[in-house]
């Protein structure tokens, strides 16, 4: 019987654009890679031992610097990107000197998170995410968000955080990656083909829980008749089976602003199976955003979106895992 081979992930690093992977490989103790559908940027972490002293002192990663990360594993490799270094952690002990680089796919420098208050008027959601991006040097890619809102106020809040509040609030998602700003309704990604199959021997755990006590049979909100010049409501069908009615107390300035609020907020209630899942071997494509088909679960069959991935490279091996939901 032939010895199986056992393949062992490679980690192939440049640090500012020059080759460090052979530099780095004795010290490192693990590394993880975290990539996210919405709001937060991607995360790669670095944890190394220092023994030799060399990262506090003439290796400093510096913040700002760029790091580039592959994980090769057999004949897949996988690419982290160009990230950023924007954290580090130093622990100093009689075991052993480490540290934790921690970098981000994205540089978001200080003007993103800058808290400030802004009346946007007369502008769609697609404008609005175009306008921020572009002030802050993103390609913004994108072109569904073609409703137009009346005025929305960043209420002293960062760009960042004011995004995330609308994107939600509409049914969207906004990820910044790789200097591109991307704005697209969820429901766009969800309604998108399985990319793969995954069967009940392909993972090592499967965690789902279902909320079906938060489901609602309609949701109610109001918004101004333009023409009329008085308020009217607008009734969104859920689940004809269910009573319960979610109402929304913020005015809209149109109908078709109120229907994707009412339906956006039905849709983000009435995830019902949502949880994680850890495989066997680590997928190239198991990334954020992406769907795929489980099978042999039972009733809990049916294609999920991956919300986030996580790659972890340590002394055990490789693994791959992530937070899923059922699309619906």
């Amino acid at each position: 019987m032939e010895n199986s081979i056992i393949k062992k992930p490679i980690i192939k690093l440049l640090y500012n654009s020059k080759d460090c992977s052979e530099d780095f490989s004795k010290y490192i103790s693990s590394l993880s890679f975290q990539d996210f559908e919405d709001e937060q940027s991607d995360e790669l972490t670095i944890s190394l031992n220092d023994e030799d002293g060399y990262f506090s002192s003439l290796w400093y990663p510096e913040k700002g610097d760029k790091l580039t990360c592959n994980i090769i594993y057999g004949n897949d490799n996988f690419s982290c990107g160009v990230l950023t270094i924007d954290d580090n952690n130093f622990d100093f002990s009689t075991s052993g000197d480490r540290v934790e680089i921690k970098a981000l796919a994205t540089s978001i420098n200080a003007p993103v998170r800058t808290k400030k208050v802004v009346n946007h008027t007369g502008k769609t959601l697609n404008e609005i995410a175009s306008s921020i991006g572009k002030s802050h040097g993103f390609k913004v890619s994108g072109n569904s968000g073609d409703i137009k809102v009346g005025t929305i106020i960043q209420k002293n809040e960062s760009d960042i955080a004011f995004l995330k509040r609308i994107s939600r609030e509409y049914g969207y998602i906004f990820n910044i990656k790789d200097g591109f700003l991307t704005f697209i309704k969820l429901e766009e990604l969800e309604n998108q083909d399985a990319l793969f199959d995954i069967y009940k021997k392909d993972f090592s755990s499967l965690r789902l829980n279902d909320t079906s006590s938060k489901m609602y049979g309609k949701c109610k909100i109001s918004y101004f008749d333009s023409k009329a010049k008085k308020l009217r409501t607008y009734t969104a069908q859920g689940n004809p089976q269910l009573s319960d009615t979610l109402v929304l107390h913020s005015r809209c300035q149109s109908l078709q602003e109120a229907q994707r609020k009412a339906t956006s907020a039905l849709k983000n209630a009435h995830k019902e199976i949502k949880g994680s899942i850890s495989l066997n071997e680590p997928l190239n494509n198991f990334i954020a955003g992406v769907n795929f088909n489980i099978f042999n679960i039972g009733k809990f069959e049916g294609k999920y979106h991956i919300k986030t991935s996580k790659r972890n490279v340590d002394e055990s091996g490789y693994r791959v895992e992530g937070d899923i939901e059922l699309c619906i």
